[in-house]
């Protein structure tokens, strides 16, 4: 039975030197943004209407289009048309998003770090930035939920073991 246990404790040994390797080659914030599972972009055409924009969001299941083609030149989100569009008897059919949205945004290329964009972001108040290639044309976007999520799963064992309500002390173990 002694031989079992000793046998156990060192496959627990090894396991955790392997888990404890792992870690040691993990995420970094310098890491570059093409590191991340980023969010799919959308563009729309300059001179393109509200109600088109609207609903390339729904369709598309996004929260915000680029505009350009070749060369980017704005970015629309659902915040502008919440704070710029609704609620102020506009027709979405007439309306161009030209109009609304943020021009010559700033934006990130590929090669810039993790951390860059996070300072971008922060300083900027921006949940959403356009990735650009060396010739200025659109190839991505980066919203700080993709960082999130790329952190979290590098730290998912620590995220989804967290108990129900994080706020009370943990008193017995999940499960019995």
């Amino acid at each position: 039975m002694s031989e079992f246990l000793d046998e156990e404790s060192q496959q627990m040994d090894e396991q955790e030197f392997k888990v404890e390797k792992e870690l040691g080659e993990g995420i970094s914030i310098h890491d570059s943004i093409n590191t991340l599972s980023l969010r799919k972009m959308v563009l729309a055409k300059s001179g393109t209407t509200i109600q088109s924009v609207i609903e390339l969001f729904q369709s598309k299941r996004v929260t915000c289009v680029l505009v350009g083609d070749e060369k980017l030149q704005g970015i629309f989100t659902e915040r502008d048309v919440i704070m710029k569009l609704a609620g102020k008897g506009f027709d979405y059919n007439k309306e161009i998003v030209d109009d609304y949205m943020t021009h010559s945004p700033e934006s990130l290329r590929g090669r810039d770090s993790i951390a860059f964009a996070l300072n971008r972001m922060t300083e900027g108040g921006f949940r959403h930035v356009p990735v650009i290639d060396d010739e200025g044309k659109p190839v991505a976007i980066v919203s700080v939920l993709d960082i999130v999520r790329h952190l979290a799963e590098f730290f998912s064992a620590d995220v989804l073991n967290l108990p129900p309500t994080p706020l009370r002390e943990q008193k017995s173990a999940e499960g019995g």
